[in-house]
């Protein structure tokens, strides 16, 4: 069985022959892999199922500051960081400083001080069709299934992407003191998503992921409420668009944290799996048992407790207790539930993907 037959099967709700797999690496860890296994790619040495395609940069790179500059009056520009450091997309106006955590950098809002939607109507937005490289979408998609894989595509964020522009206090008072002008940000970005997903789908791409962070550790950010009123509508939209070009594709959406209480209407949407369901914020197994005949679970693996903090038989323990509870009948695929950061033992990483192989197989 391939990778891409795994995954099918995976998306039925029929065993295959073991449970598929993949991990992000933040740099650093790639780095320690490399060293400790003498490979330069983890995705073979791992045996991982999921390849990705995306959209090109442009080249050459814009230049940030000659073209969002005025938009961070009062910021020095010495402080922004480069495009090479990506956690934000420049594409979008949103600069980078750096942050305390490892690769990550935190966003400088390039609209902090929108006050109309005439505004909106002057901002440099990115065109993925006109600036970005895309001609290579077809060849890559079918050398990547000729090689077996199962093939994803992220079209980015709709909520993250309009508070980085705005900050998130801004666009929060956005929606409750100036709705017009909130509706009119967040739908613009909408339809660039949706532009950009409907060419990956005619690349023939088995999955369109959707990423928003909508949960903490304890609770939504936002409440379903105010989901149901500002985000679910703009990713119908997504969807119900890329149904017209492929109605067979897959719809991944990933979300940290707990948001436990929309599970039912991203089931009603379409969505087909739930590309992480961190422990640390929700019982993956209380969610198997509930609906684990409607979507596929992802990301279970948490990065938080015994990947981290664990021995690496603790590591093994976990894995195993986790095949036992959520490979039958298929809808499960082992990944961590975040990028795994320099402070995750490399035994452990080890270890993890070890009892994966041990007892993540399927019964003949």
């Amino acid at each position: 069985m391939n990778h891409r037959e795994r995954l099918l099967r995976v998306f039925q709700f029929e065993d295959p022959d073991r449970v598929p797999r993949y991990a992000g690496l933040a740099p650093a860890v790639v780095e320690t892999f490399q060293r400790k296994t003498g490979h330069t790619e983890p995705a073979r040495y791992w045996d991982w199922d999921i390849a990705q395609v995306a959209f090109l940069p442009p080249d050459p790179l814009p230049d940030l500051e000659a073209r969002f500059g005025h938009y961070f009056s009062g910021i020095q520009f010495e402080w922004l960081l480069s495009w090479e450091h990506r956690d934000f997309p420049p594409e979008w106006g949103v600069a980078t400083r750096p942050a305390h955590l490892y690769h990550l950098s935190a966003p400088v809002a390039p609209l902090r001080g929108l006050r109309a939607i005439a505004e909106l109507e002057e901002y440099p937005w990115p065109d993925y069709m006109a600036e970005w490289q895309h001609d290579h979408l077809e060849r890559e998609v079918e050398r990547l299934h000729d090689a077996g894989y199962f093939v994803d595509a992220h079209i980015g964020w709709i909520y993250q992407t309009a508070w980085s522009l705005r900050t998130q206090v801004g666009l929060f008072e956005d929606m409750y003191d100036h709705p017009d002008l909130a509706d009119a940000l967040l739908q613009r970005i909408t339809e660039i998503r949706v532009a950009q997903a409907v060419r990956l789908a005619a690349a023939g791409v088995d999955s369109i992921s959707l990423n928003d962070d909508i949960g903490s550790q304890r609770g939504m950010i936002l409440s379903p409420r105010m989901w149901k009123r500002w985000l679910q509508p703009r990713m119908m939209d997504v969807i119900d668009a890329v149904r017209h070009v492929n109605p067979q594709i897959l719809f991944r959406y990933h979300s940290d944290g707990n948001y436990y209480d929309v599970i039912p209407a991203l089931i009603d949407m379409g969505v087909s799996s739930l590309r992480t369901v961190q422990p640390e914020a929700m019982d993956v197994f209380a969610i198997k048992h509930r609906f684990g005949r409607n979507i596929v679970l992802e990301g279970t693996i948490g990065l938080q407790r015994e990947l981290m903090h664990g021995a690496p038989d603790e590591v093994r323990n976990m894995i195993r207790t986790q095949c036992e509870g959520l490979k039958q009948d298929g809808g499960w695929i082992a990944a961590p539930g975040n990028t795994v950061t320099p402070d995750v033992p490399w035994e452990n990483l080890s270890a993890m993907f070890e009892a994966l192989d041990q007892y993540g197989r399927y019964e003949p």
